[in-house]
């Protein structure tokens, strides 16, 4: 059915890799257990992005015959000009091709970025990022901190309605925010420092902190921090929502599950004056309807959005890139700074890996080059660096770089030595919907059972990972990403009931100091220490800083390249 798009992208690989991904990958799944895949990794050392010297980062929608990233053919995320606010064409079913089922519709139920990409269109917050990542007022009208940031009052946009017709109203915002405090990770880190929320008038909240909290609007920007009828909060004050009314500029009309999650525009949705800016800013609804569409399998994403079945695809495959530039019909967006990768432990007691030293025996073994290889292709689309900040931010450390790529096989046997390690199985969670995590975890586990670990490799799809690293006694390992362009304290696994379940006292200290401060240099060194203590706690093993590969239809204008993806002020132009 599709021969030629299949012939051209067999013959752009072939001509593309010398020693490929998929070469490394045959060999991992072939080898697994034996010496000779240590070998091949060897053989595939070459590429290395050395820290400190890393590439230009890079996001845009590119021409499909446009040059390569290596040709420095796109554009910094930073430097991506906002989608026009106006101008476009009302109309059409936009048709987006994502990874798989989301666990939930609720961002304060799950941290899954792809629960968060399909809810803003429905939910919105106080605060949106700009351009600069920075918090500007979104459902707020205006806001002013007071009493030396341990105040702050923030009054509502008077014409927003909810989706039934409803107006916002204070009540709204202090239940939703209640609900934050409650489910999401980052709203309790928040709320710890609330003394007071309550109502000053109906379209005025007022927050009393109990020292100073200048980073309030940092985390009321999120998209857990959403806010959704009194009444609905309230119903669902612990659990997951079972019903889906905001204030967004698309509403939910239905989800029929593996086929697809539909949203409709609002008619009603009156947008910010102005233009759009990053995340923020105006946002117009143009489609008539936004389905997205379950499709693990990346394959079948890439080739549906050749054959036109698709509009939009995510988490392309980074080996076709060459391919997919070939197609006439096709824009791609490679964005760079994006996700940090790695493989977090489960450091409760019913885990293993609740062991520092066992932790440390899994952190000294790993060679992260062709790891970061096997997830991310070639060495343009991934960074190597020790920080949990990109080097485009103001957060970026060298705190704990020893802890780093230490590929240290030695230390790594002696280490599990000390730890007393038996050769009981490490339950490591994967999925192949997100092909960098199965890619990604086949080299790993040659790596540590290259030391005497015993890795038990349960792959299974998304959403049942998610629920499953929930269960404290059902894994010991998984792999997943986090934004490298946000505030370190807004990390999910900075809060003890993240999946991970890290505790450390050190780490609130520093947490709830960075909460506060506004001092640069306090700040910086704040971040630095809170690097470093994440790494002498083994938290996790993080590999890299890997990009994204997104394609669309030319026909889809307006779309604005930035790290999350997002519908409004987009249109079809046929």
């Amino acid at each position: 059915m599709h021969s030629r798009y299949e012939v051209e992208r067999h013959l752009a690989l072939v001509l593309q890799r010398r020693l490929g991904r998929r070469g490394l990958l045959r060999g991992s799944a072939a080898l697994l257990g034996g010496g000779a895949l240590a070998s091949l990794l060897a053989a595939c050392g070459g590429g290395t992005t050395e820290q400190g010297g890393a590439p230009t980062p890079t996001s845009a929608a590119t021409a499909a015959a446009g040059p390569s990233p290596a040709a420095g053919g796109v554009t910094p995320t930073a430097a991506a000009q906002p989608s026009p606010a106006a101008g476009g064409k009302k109309g059409g079913v936009l048709r987006v091709a994502i990874i798989g089922e989301p666990p939930a519709l609720d961002p304060q139920f799950t941290t899954a970025t792809i629960t968060a990409n399909i809810t803003w269109h429905m939910f919105e917050s106080l605060f949106a990022r700009d351009a600069t990542f920075s918090p500007k007022p979104m459902l707020a009208e205006s806001y002013e901190f007071q009493d030396d940031n341990k105040v702050l009052v923030i009054t509502l946009r008077p014409d927003v309605k909810f989706h039934d017709g409803r107006p916002l109203t204070a009540d709204d915002v202090i239940a939703s925010l209640t609900r934050y405090s409650k489910l999401s990770g980052r709203g309790k880190n928040f709320f710890t420092r609330v003394a007071n929320l309550d109502k000053v008038d109906e379209t005025t909240v007022r927050f009393e902190f109990k020292e100073p909290t200048g980073i309030a609007p940092v985390f009321l920007a999120q998209v857990d921090a959403m806010i959704i009828p009194k009444d609905l909060a309230e119903a669902y004050p612990d659990k997951e929502l079972g019903e889906y009314i905001g204030t967004g500029p698309f509403k939910f009309k239905e989800r029929l599950p593996d086929r697809h999650i539909s949203l409709v525009r609002n008619d009603d949705y009156i947008p910010l004056e102005g233009a759009a800016d990053g995340y923020g800013g105006a946002r117009v609804p143009y489609f008539d309807e936004i389905r997205f569409i379950p499709v693990p399998e990346q394959a079948v994403r890439g080739d549906g959005l050749v054959t036109d079945e698709f509009d939009f695809a995510e988490q392309l495959s980074l080996d076709n890139y060459d391919a997919f530039t070939a197609e006439p019909d096709l824009s791609l967006q490679v964005t760079l700074p994006y996700y940090f990768y790695g493989a977090h432990f489960n450091k409760s007691q019913e885990s293993i890996m609740s062991n520092p030293k066992l932790r440390h025996a899994l952190l000294a073994a790993v060679d992260v080059e062709p790891v970061a290889k096997a997830g991310f292709s070639r060495s343009e689309f991934y960074r190597l660096y020790s920080s949990m900040s990109a080097p485009e931010t103001p957060w970026q450390t060298e705190g704990g770089a020893e802890y780093y790529n230490q590929k240290n096989p030695e230390k790594a046997k002696q280490l599990l030595q000390e730890a007393g390690y038996d050769g009981r199985p490490i339950r490591w969670l994967s999925t192949k919907e997100y092909s960098y995590n199965y890619n990604m975890a086949l080299v790993l586990k040659q790596q540590l059972e290259a030391i005497g670990a015993v890795i038990d490799l349960q792959v299974m799809d998304w959403a049942t990972l998610v629920k499953t690293r929930s269960q404290r006694d059902a894994w010991d390992i998984f792999i997943t990403g986090h934004e490298s362009y946000q505030h370190p304290v807004l990390q999910p696994y900075m809060n003890a009931s993240w999946p991970g379940f890290w505790a450390n006292e050190r780490r609130d200290q520093l947490v709830q100091q960075l909460m506060g401060e506004t001092d640069e240099a306090k700040i910086k060194e704040y971040v630095t220490e809170l690097d470093k203590v994440w790494w002498e706690d083994a938290a996790m093993i993080k590999i890299c800083e890997g990009a994204t590969l997104r394609g669309y239809r030319k026909r889809l204008q307006g779309y604005a390249s930035r790290p999350d993806w997002f519908f409004w002020n987009c249109w079809f132009e046929e």
